[in-house]
């Protein structure tokens, strides 16, 4: 399983994601869309021209601007799946 998370320095959502995902062990990957140029293009090819964070890939799954509740539900889901 493959995990990619696309958002910017600080965003609370984010620093919670990548809590969790750490203290659960899970291995993930953290592009940050202001410093990676080809994360925020692809970004922006995701949301019509605009920066919007948080984006979470996994393996061919998009969730696009996922709240605290939906990302608790695809981390439990993913747990389930593990």
């Amino acid at each position: 399983m493959k995990i990619l998370l696309y958002s910017k320095q600080g965003h609370a959502h984010t620093v919670a994601f990548k809590n969790f995902l750490r203290m659960g062990e899970i291995p993930f990957e953290y592009k940050d869309v202001l410093k990676d140029e080809e994360a925020k293009t692809h970004t922006k090819e995701l949301y019509d021209g605009q920066v919007k964070v948080p984006t979470l890939f996994v393996d061919d799954k998009i969730y696009r601007v996922p709240s605290s509740d939906e990302f608790n539900k695809i981390i439990e889901n993913l747990m389930l799946k593990g």
